[in-house]
């Protein structure tokens, strides 16, 4: 399995998840939506493997669809 941008933001979403399971505060979201996350990366993730062969292309579309649900992310929770 090659490792791409979408690999590494689901594992450093299921570790900081795992981190939080263990303090007193409020979770952020719950098991459900987790588990939905963890579903929409992975097959965004075999989408992008399917249609484009070529590794360094791969990186660089995975990284702008980060930086494009990102950026959309931070402006629906200003308004």
């Amino acid at each position: 399995m090659k490792l791409t941008p979408l690999n590494i933001t689901l594992a450093c979403i299921l570790v900081w998840f795992i981190s939080e399971m263990n303090a007193d505060t409020e979770m952020l979201f719950s098991w459900g939506w987790l588990i939905t996350l963890i579903a929409v990366l992975l097959l965004v993730d075999v989408f992008f493997r399917l249609v484009i062969k070529d590794l360094q292309r791969i990186w660089f579309l995975q990284i702008g669809f980060i930086l494009v649900v990102g950026i959309v992310m931070v402006i629906l929770k200003i308004q």
